[in-house]
């Protein structure tokens, strides 16, 4: 049974989320939806699928896996968050923490520790506002590709939710630091934790993260934690989590071609994908939308499938994208995620490695490859997970990124990393841990 349930409304984020608790040694799993789960997980982390449902069916799709797969009030919850607060995250927590109270056996009142911030990235959290590299969600233009617009008052957010939101500001946060331990911000979660539902956390680095982690192990195991990958990283030592046997993976390796899938119309996303293409010799096949949408209706649709299907079996790294000047309103996101897995659909057992940009895209991907769950290895920077598939016909390596997440050279650094996992090298390494150098079955 899983010491550690973590429940997230996309896939990217279940996997970014889950590789926090994975590098710890612990056995992490990411299901999809209702797939079976791996009884041998010591972190379960759920992809709920909910980023793009209207609140209440997020709310209500929350509430009904966490009723099948919690299992009991021991479980440690936590429900990962996006750093820039995209999707129905009031709605959600407000349906967490219900299941979590319903559940609950304990006298004591149950709330959720919320911190959002995820230094590593650029996301801060000041005052009970959310920042990307200083400046209010607002003013980031991250919500462009998006249905809903993203809010900083992360107050005013969960009280539309009926929740009710109490502070603690950095000046608790770092209170007691010069002595090392967090007296004030324990007693503070304590008397907050009688009148709020949600206590909301200010943080601007690491530390911060690991602090809040550390005192709020005082509510009990029966808290809801909240956030992104940053404070998941650091409860699985708060909370003393172990495994019986600490699992060390082996680093994937790449026996095949990489395809590279890029869903997210961020400009963050189209950047990474030039510096793909200047920096490396991967072929770039950029796919009208209308074509796209389409599908077999329009008569290219097969020219751009049997294109990328040769490039493969040539042994060429290939990215394909939909072509950015005729991209469609977000509103049409699903549909377009739908249309490039059906076209990448065929070269399920030719490709070696895929690389998926955002998170409908590679949950569309897996849906259409019969992909169910994925086995967390590591990370090749914070915030792009490497995994291998589980329980699927063969192990393939996966790396997934959010669509306006990372550097300019993210995705180049993701071929710089499976070019040095190809089959045939040796001493390949994996961020923080040796590689050897047997292949992939």
């Amino acid at each position: 049974m899983a010491q550690m349930l973590i429940i997230a409304d996309d896939l990217t984020g279940a996997a970014d989320c889950g590789v926090a608790c994975a590098v710890h040694g612990l056995r992490t799993i990411v299901v999809l939806g209702d797939s079976e789960c791996d009884a041998n997980a010591d972190v379960l982390s759920l992809d709920g699928d909910t980023r793009r449902l209207s609140p209440l069916m997020a709310a209500s799709e929350t509430t009904r896996l966490l009723r099948k797969h919690l299992p009991n009030e021991n479980t440690l919850l936590y429900k990962k968050l996006d750093s820039t607060l995209r999707g129905n995250v009031g709605a959600e927590l407000a349906a967490t923490l219900e299941a979590r109270r319903a559940q609950a056996r304990t006298l004591e009142r149950i709330v959720v520790v919320l911190a959002p911030a995820f230094p590593a990235t650029g996301r801060t959290t000041v005052n009970g506002r959310q920042l990307l590299h200083g400046k209010p969600l607002e003013e980031t233009g991250t919500s462009q590709n998006e249905p809903t617009f993203a809010r900083s008052d992360i107050a005013a957010m969960l009280s539309e939710a009926h929740l009710r939101p109490a502070l603690l500001g950095l000046h608790l946060v770092r209170h007691d630091l010069p002595h090392g331990e967090s007296v004030a911000l324990r007693t503070a979660m304590e008397s907050m934790a009688q009148h709020a539902d949600v206590l909301v956390c200010d943080a601007e680095t690491d530390e911060d993260l690991h602090r809040i982690a550390e005192a709020s192990m005082v509510l009990g195991c029966g808290t809801v934690w909240a956030g992104s990958a940053g404070l998941a990283a650091y409860l699985p030592l708060a909370a003393r989590l172990a495994s019986a046997n600490v699992y060390t993976p082996e680093p994937p390796l790449v026996a095949g071609p990489a395809l590279f899938v890029v869903g997210s119309g961020s400009t963050v996303s189209l950047g990474q994908v030039e510096v793909l293409a200047s920096r490396s010799d991967t072929m770039v096949l950029r796919i009208p939308s209308e074509v796209l949408m389409a599908r077999e209706q329009s008569p290219r649709w097969l020219e751009y499938m049997q294109t990328l299907e040769q490039a493969l079996r040539a042994g060429s790294d290939v990215a394909v994208l939909p072509d950015p000047v005729s991209r469609l309103e977000s509103s049409m996101g699903l549909q377009l995620s739908a249309a490039l897995a059906a076209m990448v659909r065929p070269s399920a057992d030719t490709v070696g490695a895929l690389v998926a940009t955002g998170g409908e895209t590679a949950r569309a991907i897996f849906d259409a490859w019969g992909i169910r769950r994925l086995q967390l290895i590591g990370e090749v920077e914070p915030g792009l997970p490497v995994s291998v598939t589980s329980g699927w016909r063969r192990e393939l390596p996966v790396l997934t990124k959010a669509g306006g997440f990372g550097e300019p050279e993210a995705l180049f650094r993701c071929h710089q990393f499976l070019r040095e996992h190809k089959c045939g090298d040796t001493a390949p390494t994996i961020q923080g841990k040796p590689g050897r150098s047997k292949g992939l079955q």
